[in-house]
């Protein structure tokens, strides 16, 4: 019994690592995070399919990120189980939790922590 959850539980996670490098793929760029009023301000960020602590790369202006407010420094991303954007520090911990929209892009509804909204879209 034990061996038929072990190889159930590998087989799992061979297959959400299959599809978290199927989205770095599709995803890896040049993204702007933007916070969702007019004048907000813009973070261009680079997304990689190069692995990190947790997730995948992620580049960006630090100061710039750093006034979004995301309660401490983007280390990596990752596309969780449900579809969601998600933006990680070095110690794996979730900073803001971007749910997919239809046209492809990312939001993140912050208003019930009294923050800003943001945005996840394509460099324009």
């Amino acid at each position: 019994m034990r061996l038929i959850i072990g190889v159930a539980f590998l087989v799992a996670s061979c297959i959400a690592s299959v599809a978290s490098e199927a989205y770095a793929e599709k995803l890896k760029g040049k993204f702007d995070i933007w916070e969702d009023f007019e004048g907000g301000r813009v973070c261009p960020v680079t997304l990689s399919d190069e692995t990190a602590i947790g997730g995948f790369a992620l580049e960006g202006d630090e100061a710039c990120l750093a006034e979004l407010k995301l309660g401490g420094d983007p280390a990596a991303w990752f596309i969780d189980g449900e579809g969601s954007f998600v933006l990680i520090d070095a110690t794996r911990h979730a900073l803001v939790r971007f749910n997919a929209l239809e046209d492809g892009s990312f939001y993140a509804d912050r208003s019930a922590e009294g923050l800003d909204n943001l945005n996840l879209t394509p460099a324009s």
